[in-house]
């Protein structure tokens, strides 16, 4: 509940076109607008304070310290993490949490269509727009792609563009499934944020121009940053 009253307040702040220092609504306000506990309220205003979008004045009140990105995104078009945060002029960054070199399970096995004896090279990163966490990144390609060489950091932070660049590989579609998925304790504790985050997870399998799958990718973009549409037609049925 703490989670969709942080989206309410969110929406208010960009409907209300409140600028930063300007003062937010009292808990006790928002607890009888809203129909919930004033303690749901103070949890979401905890919330808001650990992601750094509200500062609070004992005595004085709540206040916005910054505006919340907001990026919107068609899924109609292929496009890679730091692509999509670059065209809404964002500035990206990475934070690599982690590289790992082992046999895949199954799933992955026959997804990127390897043999038993071949291995994967996984790596874990926190993605970022303009400093504020955006997407949590696990992209797991085959070892024999990236001849002797596994870089510790992808250049300008993109996979793909090292991919087309470095291994000269064209990177042309991706196969996605997307899923709504909740932080677990765990995953809250590896990206130091709070629990029950509400994540859209894009699994992707991404192919070159021949049909061949590169990378196999598990992409958590945080609800409260990124939201995607897409354009649907009627079929011409007769």
């Amino acid at each position: 509940m703490s989670q969709i009253v942080k989206r309410k307040i969110i929406e208010h702040i960009k409907n209300s076109n409140l600028k930063v220092n300007d003062k937010l609504p009292s808990e006790n306000s928002l607890s009888k607008l809203l129909g919930v506990s004033r303690i749901t309220v103070h949890e979401a205003y905890i919330r808001l304070k650990q992601e750094g979008i509200i500062y609070q004045i004992q005595g004085k009140g709540t206040f916005l310290k910054r505006n919340p990105i907001e990026l919107k995104s068609g899924l109609e078009v292929f496009q890679g993490v730091t692509e999509i945060i670059r065209y809404f002029n964002c500035e990206p960054s990475t934070e690599y949490l982690g590289i790992k070199i082992d046999f895949p399970d199954s799933e992955i096995q026959k997804k990127l269509r390897l043999k038993e004896d071949e291995q994967v090279i996984t790596y874990y990163r926190k993605r970022y727009a303009n400093g504020e966490f955006a997407v949590y990144s696990i992209s797991s390609a085959p070892l024999k792609y990236f001849n002797g060489e596994t870089p510790k950091k992808f250049p300008g932070g993109s996979m793909l563009q090292y991919f087309e660049e470095a291994l000269g590989y064209s990177v042309e579609s991706s196969f996605s499934e997307i899923l709504p998925v909740i932080s677990s304790k765990e995953m809250a504790k590896k990206l130091g944020i709070s629990e029950n985050i509400i994540f859209i997870l894009l699994k992707q399998l991404i192919f070159d121009s021949f049909g061949t799958p590169l990378i196999y990718s598990l992409d958590y973009f945080n609800s409260d940053i990124f939201k995607f549409t897409i354009m649907r037609r009627r079929s011409d049925t007769k």
